[in-house]
């Protein structure tokens, strides 16, 4: 690969890399120091706690959270004396717990008491599936007890379900749903909860006599306090590393994990009519089925299958308007893509290579400029499989295709009724592997993907035909997993038409066509586009000071925004950071972390773009409160992207300051707070935001929450337009002055742990207006002065902009917007028996685009209000069987 590079780049990379590989030496000479001593190290770690389950003999207990069941006086035994994890870490809790684990052929039987005295007459909080409030009591089992992740399973006191997946490095995946019975129940001076967990719920291997990991906790919501029964240290060296053992698991049986949930979805939707046009007659109605199904193949794998996923009761993405070159992330929010979804990560900083939010988008192709036409929202999946797991080697297995249907538009114009494609048929598949070595010390990776697109020569006029990725990754830990040593490379080739290829090698990511770079040029020919991009950092990563060097870099030729999320290519990034981090319970605090990080990143013809230092700090305080800070410096900014393909321009220097405060979450009244501003070395320039919100708790089942924010963005420079009608284009650039205003209310009544009503409302309103503009003469200027020329522009009746350049015309679209959006949903949940589910969902949507004079926040609201609403009201029904 690195033979594809110009030789002046390659040695602008030698050259970084030769300076990470000075840090790596330094670090490796603490790893030989440390070598010696990592053994030492673990032999004086405490040994874990274990506890011994029996086998139930006798009636299960019936699950209703009193514990009044024989098997819990006469079988097995009680653990407790938990330990304090925070905020003293190695103190006794301020109450009790005890567990008690009993099994079968069947199931897992859990049994909590948290002690607690006059906990009788206090609220125990509800909360929404997955949501942490409140009280709360768990167990984790890392069921292949190979320290990659543990199946968790935790209730609130007022008896809410949280199950998620625990990863080692302490991040959580909650998409992870498990169909499982838990209640709660409270006496006089403590309250209970009973588990039942299938075995069908978990993986682990075939074996006469098994030993799971361990992980049983307790948190105090008044008190911000966490307790362990097998304490797992705040600066750990892997959550799972630090798992007590649930030993006495004998002969369990072979899981069979076949589980089935059809579903069945009645949808009507009123809009505003669109006059003359057959297919917006302001009404539309639709009754769609579908089936999701999982199998377990051996004990280590599971197949999931979806016929005709239905993605109606995905939640609504935040309202934004971007003036950037760089696509908004979005979340995923799709049960089918989201559970599991951590095990096909293949991350480069805030790039991913999967994106999951590719299949099944918005379709590629635009309406024809002239004629009526309906407007399909996403690309239909006809199906999709994922099969996942673990096999006693320490490999793990991720693969998943989708099969996305041909997408057509019904069009009228003058010649009659026709269909258009606007996204060809799509065969979407991942393939993610990764092979632990030396108990999780070791691990060694690889991810394949392809996107196929069938269709017409018209239809792939220019999307691409084909593309690939295929990379590798490893990571080493070192001296009791104190140092890292971890690295990726990944190799994109897309390939299409020569019109496809040109446009991918225009588009904002890349930008081929900029004329002061010599290492770039669009060849009109090509037919394939090839690239790599990478990775790779040493330091160490535990400890009271933690350091690290790295280097990451995108060539101009790489893409993978088919199935993944890259925001732009063409640079080396070298840089290194350096951490404080103190867990260590004082006056005040009782978590400080502090991140100084500098980066100096570069294009491939070795052009520096900047100079950036950030300075992160987090703050835990004693009593719960939370403060976040960020505070950076980018100087000596070059940016090759905001020209939309023309030269690098010179920018001034940006301070940022961001911050977020919220008090104790275990209050019934929380504040939070979300702020930025952004000073510039540029006259006039200032970016501000600030957004306040409330969380407040009313009794145990009632929780709303309030956001209401403002943002001013002043930008001399802020990209206008690019008139390409002369000899040369002209880049003119304006005034922005940008106004925003947004606000949500999320208002959630829990009727019962399985019964709740949820409302989602998110009003938004911005406006922008420009003035003062100004066209690019010599943008690697050091001087303003020097870089811009004035330009005087009019706007005229048809919504442009009209003026005179150096005795040329120069016209422009006006760059003016006026947008005000609001999305709002009434959701009634009722899981009626486990894992089935009914759902009413009402949801209302608003636009309106008219031109406002000014920005008086209840002006634009009523505008806002009186726009026509768009309502779909939806009733889904599924239902869960295991076979």
């Amino acid at each position: 690969m690195l033979a594809a590079l110009s030789p002046c780049w390659c040695r602008r990379f030698r050259a970084g890399f030769f300076a990470v590989a000075q840090l790596g030496t330094l670090v490796t000479g603490g790893l030989v120091a440390a070598a010696s001593g990592g053994a030492a190290d673990e032999a004086a770690a405490p040994a874990p706690r274990v506890y011994r389950t029996v086998r139930l003999t006798g009636p299960a207990p019936v699950i209703d959270g009193r514990l009044d069941d024989a098997c819990w006086s006469e079988q097995g035994e009680w653990a407790g004396d938990y330990t304090q994890r925070e905020p003293r870490q190695g103190a006794a809790p301020t109450h009790p717990t005890e567990i008690k684990i009993l099994y079968d052929n069947n199931a897992i039987y859990v049994a909590i008491r948290a002690h607690q005295p006059g906990v009788g007459g206090q609220p125990r909080l509800m909360g929404a599936r997955d949501e942490f409030t409140g009280d709360m009591v768990g167990i984790d089992f890392d069921s292949y007890r190979d320290r990659r992740y543990g199946f968790e399973f935790n209730v609130t006191s007022g008896g809410s379900k949280i199950d998620l997946l625990l990863h080692n490095d302490g991040s959580v995946d909650t998409s992870w749903n498990a169909v499982w019975e838990v209640r709660t129940a409270v006496t006089a001076d403590a309250w209970t909860a009973e588990y039942r967990i299938p075995l069908s719920q978990l993986r682990y291997q075939r074996g006469s006599d098994q030993v799971w990991g361990l992980h049983c906790w307790r948190w105090l919501g008044a008190k911000q306090e966490e307790s362990d029964w097998n304490l797992i240290p705040m600066d750990h060296h892997g959550m799972l590393y630090s798992f007590g053992e649930l030993q006495g698991l004998r002969d369990l049986p072979a899981s069979r994990r076949i589980e089935i949930a059809p579903y069945f979805v009645a949808k009507t939707h009123r809009y505003g009519s669109e006059a003359g046009n057959p297919w917006r007659d302001g009404s539309d109605s639709s009754l769609e089925g579908g089936l999701d199904a999982k199998l377990g193949i051996g004990p280590n794998l599971t197949l999931d299958l979806t016929l005709n996923p239905d993605f109606s009761q995905v939640d609504a993405d935040p309202s934004e308007i971007n003036l950037s070159t760089v696509e908004t992330f979005r979340t995923e929010r799709r049960p089918f893509f989201l559970e599991g979804k951590d095990l096909f990560d293949f991350k480069l900083d805030d790039d991913f290579v999967f994106y999951s939010r590719r299949i099944g988008d918005a379709p590629s192709l635009s309406a024809p400029a002239s004629g009526l036409h309906d407007s399909p929202e996403y690309n239909r999946i006809l199906g999709a499989a994922k099969l996942t797991g673990h096999t006693p080697s320490g490999l793990t297995v991720a693969l998943l295709h989708a099969a996305v249907d041909r997408t057509r538009m019904r069009v009228l114009d003058a010649e009659g009724t026709s269909r258009v494609t606007v996204e060809p048929r799509t065969d979407d598949t991942v393939v993610r592997l990764q092979q632990d070595f030396a108990a999780g010390n070791s691990r060694v990776g690889v991810i394949a993907s392809s996107s196929l697109r069938q269709g017409s020569a018209a239809e792939l006029q220019t999307l691409p035909r084909q593309a690939f990725t295929y990379g590798a990754d490893a990571q080493q830990y070192f001296g009791g997993r104190n140092y890292l040593v971890e690295g990726k490379i990944l190799g994109t080739q897309v390939n299409g038409s020569t019109a496809a290829i040109t446009a991918l090698l225009e588009n904002p990511v890349h930008n081929y066509q900029r004329p002061d770079a010599d290492h770039l040029g669009v060849d009109l020919a090509a037919e394939q586009l090839n690239g790599h991009a990478g990775y790779v950092q040493a330091g160490r990563v535990s400890g009271l000071w933690r350091y690290n060097g790295f280097v990451s870099w995108r060539s101009p030729g790489v893409e993978f925004n088919d199935l993944g999320y890259l925001q732009t290519a063409d640079y080396v990034e070298p840089g290194a950071q350096i951490q404080y981090y103190n867990t260590k319970a004082g006056t005040l605090f009782r978590r400080r972390d502090l991140r100084l990080k500098y980066t100096e990143p570069r294009d491939f013809g070795g052009t520096r773009l900047g100079r950036k230092l950030r300075l992160e700090s987090e703050f835990s305080t004693m009593s719960g409160a939370y403060l976040w800070t960020r505070i950076g410096a980018e100087t000596g900014l070059l940016d090759p992207r905001v020209l939309r393909g023309g030269p690098a321009l010179r920018i001034a220097d940006q301070f940022p300051l961001l911050a977020y405060f919220e008090t104790d979450g275990g209050s019934p009244l929380q504040f939070q707070a979300d702020a930025g501003y952004s000073l510039s070395g540029e006259g006039g320039s200032r970016d501000f935001y600030f957004k306040p919100g409330l969380v407040w708790k009313l009794g145990s089942r009632v929780r709303a929450a309030i956001t209401v924010g403002y943002g001013s963005n002043q930008q001399p420079t802020q990209y206008a337009g690019t008139d390409t009608g002369g000899a040369a284009p002209v880049y003119v650039l304006g005034h922005l002055d940008q106004q925003i205003l947004s606000s949500t209310l999320k208002l959630t009544v829990n009727f019962s742990p399985t019964l709740s009503l949820s409302y989602y409302g998110g009003p938004f309103a911005t406006t922008g207006r420009y003035s003062d503009f100004k066209a690019v003469i010599n943008p690697g200027a050091t001087a303003a002065s020097d870089r811009y020329a004035a330009v005087a522009l009019q706007r005229h009746g048809a919504g442009g902009l009209e003026g005179d350049f150096r005795g040329s015309p120069l016209r422009l679209s006006n760059p003016d917007f006026d947008w005000r959006e609001f999305k709002s949903n009434l959701v009634l949940r009722w899981e009626y028996r486990a894992g089935a589910f009914l759902y009413c969902v009402w949801s209302q949507y608003r636009e309106d685009v008219t031109e406002a004079g000014g920005f008086a926040p209840l002006d634009q609201y009523s505008r806002l209000f009186s726009a026509r609403p768009d309502n779909t009201i939806l009733l889904k029904f599924s239902y869960w069987f295991s076979l």
